[in-house]
């Protein structure tokens, strides 16, 4: 999988965004289990195992929307957020109809498939949060110039006593 992002993207430090991505991820599906009091186990790891691929999804649409912007690629703030204002559309309907697919294994109230739902269900229903919001933010964090710092600390004026 980071082969085929890195190759994709054209990035390791974009593959670095998306992996944080996919540990947002699963700590949204346990925050999601607990709220509900759901227990983990197989079934909730397996559907958090299954939520990482949908919640990456947004994350790399953002991406990939970044890299084809000129201005966005430099790390131009109101470029990027021109961005993200157009992929919202892609991010957003996809949760949703994610969220909308497991509304029957949540009414159904089955201790089998439940944790299954809950983990995927609240795991991609917080999913926009970490592509709209901390993507863009970690994109351009990495774009930032680095300031270079001087060797020693001669290049401040001594204090002259009063």
């Amino acid at each position: 999988m980071l082969t085929v992002l890195v190759l994709s993207l054209g990035s390791f430090r974009q593959a670095g965004i998306v992996a944080a991505v996919a540990i947002g991820s699963i700590g949204m599906a346990l925050f999601s289990l607990k709220a509900f009091g759901s227990l983990l186990g197989f079934m909730a790891i397996v559907g958090t195992m299954g939520l990482v691929g949908v919640a990456i999804n947004g994350a790399i649409i953002v991406l990939s929307a970044f890299n084809k912007d000129p201005q966005a690629r430099q790390g131009v703030p109101k470029a990027v957020q021109a961005v993200v204002v157009e992929a919202t559309r892609h991010v957003l309907t996809t949760t949703i109809t994610t969220m909308v697919g497991f509304v029957p294994l949540l009414s159904d109230g089955d201790p089998f498939w439940q944790p299954l739902a809950i983990a995927i269900a609240g795991g991609v229903g917080g999913s926009p949060i970490l592509a709209l919001y901390f993507t863009p933010a970690a994109y351009l964090l990495l774009k930032q110039p680095r300031l270079k710092q001087p060797r020693n600390n001669r290049s401040t004026p001594a204090l002259s006593p009063s």
